[in-house]
């Protein structure tokens, strides 16, 4: 590697040396005492002379996450990171395999076999007691700050959990009668107003510094059901996605590729054919970090809590993925396959550099087997796993016969949950304009549909017709077969 030094570097230096010129009264007191622990006394920065390496240009993914300790900086083609501490190997080593651990499916069956029944597997007393006992409280609230004896809610009597469960078969069921906004719906009705997860902090109270504080108990709730009833397959993957929300937020996210662009992200765990395991709602920068963690190791690790060390494969994009958290997660006995930006820490720079033609690809490996792939085809791709080497394998399409990294297959395999899970949620949407942003995201699993996508998929997952198995397991012995 050759490494040269940065121009801006030196007259960085020269800078700092002569903002902070010493007296002689100064030089002559450090010098009787004998203060040379460190080059800040003479105005000199430890890390100014840093190599740089020259990796000539670079793609156009030069995006970086603001948050993420593991990117290196790009200013005119130059990337800007400290050396490169991992040895990177042309052939592919021997390492021993990961096997999976645990029987995936549901770990006990809902007492009925209807689709309602499946719906109450998830939607269940527990849930219904907690939104019946914090809109009662939250109801009073209201009333005790009321100075007009008119107001609505000067008539409320506290609900119960018929009226709940009733309140929320309507909000499902507009979804299938689509009207503008919600006041085009309910009229009058105060539960909408009063409907809460959490108490708010009292006056004597400190404020939370949780953000979501007031949709923190459905969170909870839905995870940890999600976890009691239902044991994870071998191959997950996180992504985001999106509740819809374009008003003012603190914490309001755009990501253009989304079905609604604007709103609250969410970060979720899911299966490859959309079942939801795991949501994280991200609430701003600064949050959501630790430190030894970065933003995003932060939320792999907060997803994957309880399910490392069972031989697990993680599809991930490049948000997420580089060679630091591929290492530490292979520690804990999981592998993982994604892309990968190109400005990561501590990728191969052999690999950046190299200037492919279309069909051609480069790749190297780590002693412990992470595996750094680049090729060329519409444009570059890097590609980086711990589970499979690099190996070209014939894709067939309707039109031609392409050959791909087995990493790139399995990735466009097992990558598309949230995009799945996004088109469930979207045949019958039932979230609707309105000024409380509160109204959407207190709904945040029910409005975005999660509570009746994962019912649905349960029940059509244990009563699938007979046509479907059989296609299912001829498509799985023709696929083996290759």
């Amino acid at each position: 590697m050759n490494f040269q030094d940065s121009p801006s570097t030196s007259s960085n230096t020269q800078k700092s040396m002569k903002t902070n010129i010493l007296s002689d009264s100064e030089l002559l007191d450090i010098l009787e005492k004998g203060k040379f622990s460190s080059d800040e006394d003479f105005g000199i920065d430890s890390n100014d002379d840093d190599d740089v390496l020259d990796i000539g240009n670079l793609s156009d993914e030069n995006e970086i996450d603001n948050e993420d300790n593991n990117s290196c900086s790009i200013d005119n083609n130059l990337l800007s990171c400290n050396e490169n501490q991992y040895d990177w190997l042309t052939k592919s080593p021997t390492v021993e395999n990961i096997f999976s651990i645990g029987i995936p499916g549901l770990k006990y069956i809902p007492e009925g076999d209807q689709p309602i029944d499946y719906f109450n597997f998830l939607f269940t007393d527990e849930l219904l007691d907690l939104l019946v006992e914090e809109t009662n409280a939250y109801a009073v609230d209201i009333l005790l700050s009321t100075t007009s004896n008119n107001a609505r809610i000067s008539t409320w009597f506290d609900t119960n959990k018929s009226e709940m469960k009733l309140f929320f078969s309507l909000l499902f069921h507009m979804g299938t009668i689509k009207l503008a906004r919600i006041e085009d719906y309910w009229k009058t009705n105060i539960l909408l107003r009063a409907l809460h997860f959490s108490r708010n902090p009292k006056e004597e109270e400190l404020a939370t510094k949780n953000r979501l504080y007031k949709i923190q108990p459905i969170l909870d709730y839905f995870n940890s059901k999600m976890k009691e009833i239902y044991e994870p397959s071998k191959n997950l993957s996180i992504d985001e996605s999106m509740v819809l929300w374009r008003d003012r937020l603190i914490f309001r996210q755009y990501i253009q590729n989304k079905r609604h662009k604007y709103g609250v992200k969410m970060y979720m765990l899911t299966e490859p054919w959309g079942l939801i395991h795991r949501v994280m709602v991200y609430s701003g920068q600064g949050h959501d970090v630790s430190e030894d963690l970065s933003h995003t190791e932060f939320v792999v690790d907060n997803l994957m809590n309880g399910l490392l060390y069972t031989g697990r494969s993680l599809f991930m994009d490049n948000f997420y993925n580089s060679v630091k958290l591929s290492r530490n997660l292979l520690i804990k006995k999981t592998y993982v396959t994604g892309t990968l930006r190109q400005n990561r820490k501590n990728n191969p720079i052999d690999v950046i550099r190299q200037k492919l033609k279309k069909g051609e690809s480069i790749c190297r490996y780590t002693s412990d087997g992470i595996c750094v792939v680049k090729l060329k085809d519409k444009r570059d791709v890097l590609m980086i796993s711990t589970e499979f080497p690099h190996e070209m394998i014939e894709i067939y399409t309707k039109k031609e016969v392409k050959k791909k990294p087995i990493s790139v297959k399995n990735y466009n395999e097992h990558m598309s949950g949230i995009d799945r899970q996004d088109q469930m949620s979207s045949y019958y949407p039932f979230e609707r304009k309105t000024l409380r942003w509160l109204a959407v995201i207190q709904g945040l699993l029910l409005d975005s549909q999660n509570i009746p996508v994962n019912s649905k998929k349960r029940y059509s997952e244990t009563h699938l017709p007979l046509k479907v198995q059989k296609n299912s397991k001829k498509s799985q012995a023709m696929l083996y077969s290759k």
